[in-house]
């Protein structure tokens, strides 16, 4: 079901945008809005891609480095650069994923688009000049969701923007708060569609009380529970998500403790279900917590013990 919720500024154009930044941003933009479809994003973005990096490889190519002067080889054409326009554009998306909240259109729009470019047909684009050609090419899309074009790093680096210490997330109401919760939304759905693997940075792990990032609730009388607030508004949304919240009790099932796992990218184990279940309970009876904050604690821990009780009847019938 849409969400009625309006969506917050996409802060998507900045004054540094150059021509190519601006012709991507504006298919994106469209694309968000409805004008466009998100299959028609992606073809339209790889297309450009495509034809601008080919083109800025033929006119370097008429000028072979071949019997160059130094000046000469300064002067010629630049090399295509077709991973600037990708990740120029792949920055785009992140950005675009705190705007629209759970269930908009908007951030429909953004998973389908990231689909949209899965299914494309694989093609190569030049990137540099080097005696093998095939070592001077990247394919479109090749998508991996662990290393998709370093995406798992780039949702990271906007991550670290939104929720350092004594950010806006700890005030109520705020427009960071909104997006912490926005970005945490399209993670959480990316990360089930196997598009990119943002697990990593689910903000369930903020309430872990041994964390050296956990606030000291004593001294932090007030900025403290607001913080776990917002980490938890946010990170419910690995357990709310109908499509999520199965798909993170089954990866939990998996390993039983932090220990067990050997790849530093997971967080999923039972040791952590049983911490953010713990933790919930405290959030949903305590006052120094807001009435909001409480209620969605209590929500997503009943639906953590809903979660468990469906995999025991599974259990069952099977």
């Amino acid at each position: 079901m849409a969400s009625d919720a309006k969506p917050l500024d996409m802060k998507l154009f900045n004054e540094h945008d150059d021509v190519n930044d601006l012709l991507h941003k504006k298919i994106l933009e469209a694309m968000v809005n409805g004008d466009i479809t998100p299959k028609k994003a992606a073809i339209d973005i790889t297309a450009w891609i495509v034809e601008k990096s080919n083109e800025e490889m033929q006119r370097r190519m008429k000028q072979p480095r071949e019997d160059l002067t130094p000046e000469e080889e300064a002067n010629r054409p630049p090399l295509p650069n077709a991973s600037r326009y990708i990740d120029s554009m792949l920055e785009s998306v992140i950005v675009l994923c705190g705007a629209f909240p759970p269930d908009h259109l908007g951030q429909d729009h953004i998973i389908q688009f990231l689909e949209a470019l899965r299914e494309m047909p694989e093609c190569q684009v030049p990137e540099s000049e080097t005696v093998n050609k095939h070592d001077s090419m990247i394919t479109l899309w090749p998508f991996d969701h662990k290393n998709f074009f370093s995406l798992p790093y780039k949702f990271r680096f906007q991550a670290e923007d939104y929720s350092h210490p004594f950010s806006d997330i700890e005030t109520p109401g705020s427009d960071l708060r909104q997006r912490w919760r926005n970005f945490q939304s399209a993670m959480s759905r990316l990360s089930v569609a196997k598009l990119v693997d943002c697990s990593f940075l689910c903000a369930l792990q903020y309430l872990d009380p041994s964390a050296l990032h956990y606030p000291n609730l004593q001294e932090r009388k007030i900025g403290g529970p607001n913080r776990i607030g917002g980490d938890l508004i946010a990170g419910s949304q690995w357990i709310l998500r109908p499509e999520v919240g199965p798909w993170v009790y089954q990866e939990c099932k998996k390993f039983e403790k932090v220990d067990d796992m050997g790849d530093s990218w997971d967080m999923w184990c039972m040791q952590n279900w049983r911490m953010w279940k713990g933790q919930l309970a405290f959030v949903a009876g305590d006052e120094r917590f807001s009435e909001e904050v409480r209620k969605v604690a209590d929500m997503t821990r009943k639906r953590i013990v809903e979660l468990e009780e469906e995999y025991k009847k599974g259990s069952t019938r099977n």
